[in-house]
This record gives C-alpha cells, sequence and structure tokens, in this order.
C-alpha cells in the first residue's frame, strides 16, 4: 500500500509539473510594474486639462505635442510624456521621463504619473511609427555665428515640422536639443528672457534676435519678410504664441 500511495504522488507532481505549476505570464500580457516604472509625485502638479505643461502623445504616425490634455485623442491620453519647462535643471534627470495617465484622474484631481527611462519611452513610441531624428549637437561657433536657432527636442513634431518649413525656405538655421545637448535649455531660458517671454512649451525659435514660439507658419513668414527687409537685423521683441 505505502508502494502505491508513493506511486500515486509521483505521478500527480509529474501532472503538476506538465500543466504548468510555475506558469509564466502570456504572450502579449500587461507590462510589469518594473517595466512600466514607478508611481511618483513629479516637481509640478499634472491636473485638470494639464494646462502649461509640454504634453507629448504618440500614435502610429509618431510623436505629437499638445498644450493641455483636449488636444489629445480619447484613445492616446493613457500614456502621454509631461514635462515643465519651469522644473530648475538640477532637478532634472536626463535618463528618465514622467508618463502620466491623463484619461481619469484621482479624488484629489490629479494623475498617475510614473518615472521611467527616457529610453523606454522612445521604445513605446516607436512600436507606432518612426520616430523622426535630429541631427548632432551643434558646436559653439555654430551657436555663436546662427542666425536661426531651433530650440528643440528629437521627439517634437512640432520642431520638425519647423525644420521642415525653415529647409523649405531656404533658410539656414542651428537645432538644438534641449534635452540632450548640455547648456540648450538654458541658452533657450535667457534668450526668451532677454525679449521678454515665458517659454511654455517647444520649439522656440530665435529668428535673427526674434523669439517664436510653437510652429506658426504666419509668425516665420512675418521673421522672414521683416528681418530679410530690414538687412537681417533681429526686430524687437519676441512673439508669443
Amino acid at each position: 500500500m505505502r508502494g502505491w500511495i508513493v506511486g500515486l504522488a509521483y505521478v500527480a507532481s509529474v501532472l503538476l509539473v506538465s500543466c504548468g505549476g510555475e506558469p509564466s505570464a502570456p504572450e502579449g500580457a500587461p507590462a510589469s510594474p518594473e517595466e512600466q516604472g514607478e508611481i511618483v509625485t513629479p516637481p509640478f502638479a499634472v491636473r485638470g486639462d494639464a494646462e502649461g505643461l509640454v504634453l507629448t502623445w504618440f500614435d502610429e504616425q509618431g510623436a505629437h505635442t499638445a498644450s493641455a490634455r483636449h488636444e489629445i485623442p480619447e484613445a492616446r491620453r493613457g500614456e502621454v510624456r509631461v514635462d515643465s519647462l519651469e522644473v530648475a535643471p538640477e532637478q532634472r534627470d536626463p535618463d528618465h521621463v514622467y508618463v502620466a495617465d491623463l484619461r481619469t484622474p484621482g479624488e484629489d484631481g490629479r494623475y498617475v504619473v510614473r518615472r521611467t527611462t527616457r529610453d523606454a519611452f522612445d521604445r513605446r513610441v516607436e512600436t507606432f511609427g518612426e520616430t523622426l531624428e535630429g541631427g548632432g549637437p551643434a558646436s559653439t561657433g555654430e551657436v555663436a555665428s546662427a542666425d536661426v536657432i531651433v530650440f528643440g527636442a528629437s521627439w517634437c513634431g512640432a520642431c520638425r515640422e519647423t525644420e521642415a518649413f525653415l529647409r523649405g525656405r531656404g533658410i539656414p538655421f542651428v537645432e538644438r536639443d534641449i534635452e540632450r545637448e548640455p547648456g540648450a535649455r538654458e541658452d533657450m531660458m535667457q534668450r526668451a528672457s532677454r525679449a521678454g517671454v515665458s517659454p511654455r512649451g517647444i520649439p522656440v525659435i530665435d529668428f535673427r534676435g526674434r523669439i517664436i514660439q510653437g510652429f506658426d507658419r504666419g509668425a516665420l513668414e512675418r521673421a522672414i519678410r521683416e528681418t530679410s527687409s530690414a538687412g537681417g537685423a533681429g526686430g524687437g521683441g519676441g512673439i508669443s504664441i
């Protein structure tokens, strides 16, 4: 009898293993908390329509920027990168970004925000479409001698539109990535401050001394026309959009 019981226990153990006593996660399962990133409280509020923040959402066409939650399609509000240009450089981690779920706020009105690696977010964008890459960082000499500088980031669709517009008009420019290029963000803020402008998003274009925020074809056309007629000299204050 003892031998029969031992044999039955052995068969049961074999069946348990063959049926997956330690099952692995099925293919296509939701990402683990480690992959999603940890829930954190960023150094800026993410609530309401998230106005005043730089919002980056993505779809099959790639990354897009928005200045408020209502500008983002409902289907793509679950993974939105959030940032504030008012965060001091010493508070920034160049290797990590904040990603918010802007679908439903909590009882306190705030949205859930996770901290994840920049590379992980870039990979998520790439699974929906090609990410347009910018050029390498500009040299100090190039920046000093440039008539037109576009301050932006690699994921910024409006920045790419601005650069395409300038190329189409034959306007040479220097591209500065405010996230990856040391000193670029500080340079942008200083130029904007001198022009009396407080940047609330990107791109920020220094067009021969004029500060233009966002991709505004009309503002760029006016800047080209007016500075060209003045022999390329910079105009007065910035153009705020």
